[in-house]
């Protein structure tokens, strides 16, 4: 390959290998927890304002009347497809609530009615739906220390949304399409490489194997399936993946071909582009990454993998010009800087990526996620830091926040926990990716 190939921002010399058997499952839930009137669908009515409690008790006419418009308006229903009306009366200082199962709105309005007769109604609701914010299953999950450090199973909770909906391109070395935890995520993808004398490499293998299990440890940070029991949970694990191979085995590759990749992936309907890879700028690469901001589509970068003194890193370096590029700083296990990540001003966010060897612990305190031949394995770079908030870039893309490309950018900076000095720097950028704070709200 030329000198000046793209080199995938991965530490190699990090990779550990299959983490250590884990212990045996928990027992499962006693069905006796699961008989109990709830709703639908958690999602059902989360969108729906909460009625404050009265300060003085409600008329009964005016208890039927909110009564009607909380039912008619509702998607919530209990198991057996009824309406939960919620009334609050005060009783000697005392909230006495009573969720009431109807079939209308007419029933809705004559219970509340009934309710505020004795004139201790102070409030009329729906009931709401909640669930208990548990960690996945995954047999691995306690070992993916970056979920402790981000978010992601709260925010799926809180949001209503694990990315569903959203096509995230993985532009990369391929994916392992049937790999266990990747099996049902991954798309039919494509293939642009050549060699230096511009003959194509294996072609027509669309994206869905990996040469070198770099692209396939990436997209199962943003996708594995979750709470399957099996190996690890992606932070966005209802994304589909679409797998763009522009890398050999070796990691390196061309611009032009990322180029190419990075195009046919706004024009195949991704939402975000995952580019763990970055080399110099690049004529063709900004053309493509100016395809995909008159597209509406987020590219995610890595900031780049060579310390405090290195270059800049392109794409990820046109963050500073486009408002739909993201550039990825990583952190460490303590929320540190690594030794490796670059430190630049075009810097615009940090995400788990691994220590890389140096603070000790080996390869537990690097990143664990999907490789080649149906396994899982560690790895750390910036490469690994991406995938992360390409994930969060998903939540926000996904239903019911729908973020523009711009709107997802600005919404993650203004919401990441700052870390290193106070405010934007060049190690870290905004902060750690918090996709709970940047919730569903789109600037």
């Amino acid at each position: 390959m030329l000198a000046a190939a793209i080199a995938a921002f991965a530490a190699s010399a990090c990779f550990g290998g299959p983490p250590p058997p884990p212990p045996p499952d928990p027992p499962p839930p006693s069905a006796e927890a699961c008989q109990s009137t709830g709703a639908a669908s958690p999602a059902a009515g989360k969108d729906e304002p909460a009625r404050a409690p009265s300060d003085q008790p409600i008329p009964p006419g005016e208890a039927a009347a909110q009564a009607r418009e909380a039912s008619s308006t509702t998607d919530v229903r209990t198991k057996d497809g009824d309406i939960p009306i919620v009334t609050v009366e005060e009783r000697g200082g005392k909230p006495e609530i009573t969720s009431t199962p109807v079939r209308s709105p007419d029933e809705a309005a004559s219970v509340a009615e009934q309710k505020a007769v004795d004139g201790d109604l102070v409030a009329v609701d729906v009931d709401k739906p909640v669930r208990a914010l548990a960690d996945p299953n995954d047999q691995l999950f306690s070992q993916q220390w970056a979920f402790t450090k981000v978010p992601f199973v709260n925010a799926w909770a809180a949001d209503s949304t694990r990315g569903a909906g959203v096509t995230v391109a993985v532009v990369d070395t391929g994916v392992q399409a049937n790999h266990p935890d990747l099996s049902g995520q991954v798309l039919s993808g494509a293939h642009f490489l050549h060699s230096d004398n511009g003959d194509p490499v294996a072609p027509d293998v669309g994206g869905t194997d990996d040469f070198s299990g770099h692209g396939t440890h990436v997209t199962g940070t943003i996708a594995a399936k979750s709470n399957n029991t099996t190996g690890i949970s992606g932070a966005a694990p209802e994304v589909k993946i679409l797998p763009v191979k522009v890398l050999c085995a070796d990691g390196g590759g061309f611009s032009s071909d990322v180029a190419d990749g990075i195009t046919w992936a706004v024009d195949n309907g991704a939402a975000v582009i995952n580019l763990s890879l970055g080399g110099g700028a690049s004529s063709a690469e900004q053309s493509a990454v100016e395809y995909a901001r008159d597209h509406n589509v987020v590219v995610v970068a890595a900031g780049g993998n060579d310390g405090a003194s290195g270059q800049d890193s392109y794409p990820a370096a046109y963050s500073v010009q486009y408002a739909n590029v993201i550039a990825v700083a990583a952190t460490n296990n303590a929320n540190g800087h690594p030794a490796y990540g670059t430190v630049a001003s075009y810097l615009d966010i940090s995400a788990p990526g691994g220590c890389g060897g140096p603070c000790g612990g080996g390869s537990a305190n690097d990143v664990l996620s999907t490789v080649n031949s149906s396994g899982y394995g560690t790895k750390a770079g910036t490469s690994m830091a991406t995938p992360h908030v390409s994930a969060a870039a998903a939540l926000l893309r996904s239903a019911p926040a729908a973020c523009t490309a711009s709107q997802v950018k600005s919404r993650l900076k203004n919401t990441a926990t700052d870390l290193g000095v106070p405010g934007q720097d060049s190690t870290f950028g905004a902060g750690l990716v918090n996709p709970l704070a940047a919730g569903t709200t789109c600037p």
